[in-house]
């Protein structure tokens, strides 16, 4: 009893789809965490002098004291909505980069997957015995403990990378200005290219975790497979039954095709096995009826009422049933003596005339 409690059993595909549709997907937040840093990292790389040169302008403008923009109302505004048009431009490619970053990491994860249910108002999640159980499971303590790992693990990095250029940055105090900021720029870009290095790492471990805490969430018991399985498919009694109706309706179609065969090999009352031949549409004869014991008679009967020649061949009626499936050809092995048998029919044909 106790092992048809236990969830031992993979997530069915029914049980997948249905979570789907209620929005539950593996996702993990460092994952999406790290993706957006690397797409912070890389756009500012590139946008960088862009950027600089529009905060200088704006600088050299904030600076000058120029008034002329607060002489009225109008002018006030029209400075404003320049400005606001200006940094919303300058600032479109990095809210474009981490948009498609962002999509791009979920679709990578988990697929599209368009679900209304998710979208509905969840009030039980605002239980407050719910929110303290959750605070204090085992899932925040290891949320915990993965946090404290990250820190000191991306520290390490950090440190091991500074250790070395501190006394770089020492000897730039005489540099000039820019000198300085261009040896500053360099360092802080080789900490946060470090800082995606080591946040992808950890992202990519918490995305394996999540993907299997998931799946472990979604398993089931025996007792809920059988379940599952007797709503999708019925009562045993009924699927067996239309297991059975499918078997006579196969059996009835190949006793209709019976009376197309040139001849009717058999074993000589255990095993029948049909054959047609046409040389001008068939390159060999091919298997249109077959069957054992109570079948085999069946056939047999309908090949006398038919006039269609029985010929007792035990090996190749055997072989035959065994190894070649309804409507296909016979092997190759079998040409000649099912040659023989065609020419041996044939000669009789023509003897009777």
């Amino acid at each position: 009893m106790a092992d048809q409690q236990e969830k031992t059993e993979q997530p069915t595909p029914r049980r997948l789809s249905k979570a789907r549709e209620e929005g539950s997907l593996p996702s993990s937040t460092e994952f999406l965490s790290a993706i957006t840093l690397i797409t912070l990292t890389a756009t500012t790389y590139f946008m960088g002098p862009l950027f600089l040169e529009w905060a200088a302008v704006n600088a050299k403008d904030a600076f000058s004291c120029d008034r002329t923009c607060m002489e009225s109302p109008q002018s006030f505004l029209a400075f404003f909505a320049q400005k606001l048009l200006a940094a919303a431009l300058i600032c479109t490619p990095f809210l474009l980069a981490l948009m498609i970053s962002g999509v791009a990491a979920s679709l990578g994860m988990h697929g599209l997957n368009l679900s209304a249910r998710a979208l509905r108002l969840r009030f039980d999640l605002l239980n407050p015995s719910k929110m303290l159980g959750e605070m204090f499971s085992t899932h925040s303590a290891v949320k915990l403990v993965l946090s404290v790992i990250k820190l000191v693990f991306i520290s390490i990095l950090v440190y091991f990378y500074l250790k070395n250029r501190i006394a770089l940055l020492a000897t730039m105090q005489w540099a000039w200005s820019m000198e300085l900021l261009s040896q500053i720029g360099r360092l802080i870009l080789g900490v946060m290219i470090r800082l995606c290095v080591g946040l992808l790492f950890i992202g990519v471990i918490d995305f394996i975790y999540q993907r299997w805490r998931y799946f472990e969430g979604l398993k089931m018991t025996k007792q809920e497979v059988r379940e599952e399985m007797r709503s999708t498919e019925g009562p045993p009694e009924a699927h067996r039954r239309i297991r059975q109706m499918q078997f006579e309706a196969v059996m009835r179609r190949m006793l209709q095709d019976v009376p197309k065969a040139n001849v009717v090999l058999v074993n000589p009352t255990h095993v029948a096995v049909a054959l047609q031949y046409d040389p001008k549409t068939m390159h060999a004869p091919i298997v249109v009826a077959k069957g054992a014991d109570n079948l085999s008679e069946k056939i047999r009967e309908i090949a006398r009422a038919y006039g269609i020649p029985i010929i007792r061949r035990p090996a190749i009626a055997r072989e035959l049933y065994a190894t070649v499936d309804l409507g296909r050809a016979i092997p190759e092995g079998l040409f000649v003596a099912v040659a023989e048998v065609l020419a041996l029919i044939h000669r009789l044909k023509h003897q009777r005339r």
